[in-house]
């Protein structure tokens, strides 16, 4: 702007309605302007084409409403300025107890809709330019609670007018409101919008719901522009707000307190952290309980129980009968009934987590203890093997021989038939282990044996061949 000023709209999600705020460039602050500049009276609405200047300044159409709404109330840095009307050169801080900022309305500016993707056919015997065609009508929904898609104050768009609709209680429009819902692909329309709800919905920060500008002319319209009729912009009067049946974040759900997933004690959450759900007095039999069920994809409910309540035991509870139906849980700080559902698991656990782990990491630490310690106990094994193999004792044929050795190098081979008188002398050799191996020649493989054991000894041990190649 001139002078280094810059004006905006907030608290609305049009550039073209909203909060009045201004920013000087001395101090580059945003501050809202109270609805006492200029010598206004905050209650009674002068001309607003009076502040058409500023509703150039945004690009937007003429001024409309040029007050303190309701709507709009979030004072910050708030100032009042004096002068002639729009003048901002001579502003001073307000006192901190004036919290009536002022709001703008301008018509929006012109929209058209998106250029044919082919051109239209020239028409020779047009003199000029067709203008571009105005966009269409549209709908949107704003400030639902805690920040819900497809839910909230409904607003309409068309040529230069946007704004709230105006809802009495006993207006008959569920076709319409179905119609509304479809048309911002939001499913179908399941309630309408508690005013306190709408109104914990516009926290300061967030965009708020445009005043009313329009009023319900006919539920069973043929076209959007055909359902509503212009209205002059007014504080006060209930808006038009909705919760469609698409709406998100929807409720989640599970079972705990059991193995298995598909039983246990109903915990809700909506965005936040997991808390019991408590049995409501309303819905009654399955449907509930059905539906959480196939959400754990758990099939059909078994069974359902509601389980005794303390005085100290708080959780969450939805008024509605489904759980897909809740677009606001509800806190319950005393005497919550747990509920306990058994669903019909078509694919029952097996072995828990905690004990597949388990064989996967036996069978791991199994595998490298093998390749570590496997070769090295393998040749330990083996060296046994053949040590026990050299320790086991070679004994005589089947001829039955008794054998001395003698340091004289000689060796006396008697057959029990020829000397029956010492058959019953017997010595360590005489009978061999009854797994020995038999050998053709028991003496020479012993002395061998005898040799290769004790090599320090062999003088001791030596004995006359010529016995051995007498036998």
């Amino acid at each position: 702007g001139a002078g280094g000023l810059r004006v905006r709209l907030t608290s609305s999600n049009s550039h073209c309605q909203g909060q009045l705020e201004v920013s000087f460039k001395t101090n580059k602050l945003w501050h809202t302007v109270s609805s006492r500049s200029w010598g206004k009276n905050p209650n009674h609405w002068e001309d607003p084409k009076q502040a058409s200047n500023l509703c150039r300044l945004l690009s937007c159409g003429e001024a409309v409403a040029f007050a303190h709404f309701p709507d709009f109330n979030s004072p910050k840095n708030q100032i009042t300025c004096h002068g002639f009307m729009g003048s901002f050169s001579n502003c001073s801080f307000s006192n901190t107890n004036q919290r009536d900022p002022l709001g703008l309305i301008c018509l929006e500016p012109p929209r058209t809709a998106p250029p044919p993707t082919t051109p239209p056919p020239h028409n020779h015997s047009a003199c000029c330019p067709l203008s571009p065609p105005a966009a269409p009508p549209r709908l949107q929904l704003v400030a639902g609670p805690g920040g819900l898609r497809c839910a909230g104050v409904v607003e309409f768009y068309w040529g230069s007018r946007g704004g709230a609709i105006s809802y009495e209680a006993q207006d008959k429009t569920q076709d319409l409101e179905n119609r509304i819902c479809e048309a911002l692909q939001c499913g179908s329309f399941l309630k309408h919008l508690p005013e306190e709800d709408t109104a914990r919905a516009q926290d300061p920060e967030e965009s708020r719901p445009l005043p009313i500008r329009w009023k319900i002319q006919n539920t069973s319209c043929a076209s959007l522009e055909q359902c509503f009729s212009k209205v002059q912009p007014r504080e006060g009067g209930r808006a038009l707000a909705i919760v469609c049946s698409d709406f998100q974040p929807k409720v989640q759900s599970r079972l705990v307190g059991r193995r298995s997933l598909c039983e246990g004690s109903v915990e809700v959450r909506q965005g936040k952290q997991w808390e019991v759900l408590c049995d409501s007095p309303r819905p009654k039999g399955t449907a509930r309980w059905e539906e959480v069920c196939q959400e754990l994809q758990c099939g059909s409910v078994d069974s359902y129980r509601v389980l005794d309540a303390i005085e100290t035991s708080h959780g969450l509870f939805c008024p509605q009968e489904k759980l897909s139906q809740c677009y606001q849980l509800q806190e319950k700080k005393a005497y919550c009934r747990r509920v306990f559902v058994t669903c019909h698991d078509p694919n029952p656990a097996g072995p828990g987590a905690g004990t597949v782990m388990s064989i996967i990491l036996g069978l791991v630490l199994l595998a490298v203890l093998l390749v570590a310690c496997g070769p090295h106990a393998y040749r330990k094994l083996v060296k046994k093997f053949r040590q026990k193999k050299q320790r086991q004792w070679i004994g005589p044929t089947g001829m039955n021989q008794n054998m001395s050795f003698h340091r004289n190098h000689t060796a006396t081979v008697r057959s029990q038939v020829e000397n029956p008188a010492v058959s019953h002398v017997e010595n360590e050799y005489s009978h061999p282990p009854r797994n020995s191996h038999i050998s053709a020649c028991p003496a020479l493989e012993g002395a061998l044996h005898r040799v290769s054991t004790q090599p320090d000894n062999s003088s001791d041990s030596d004995y006359d061949l010529h016995g051995a190649q007498r036998l």
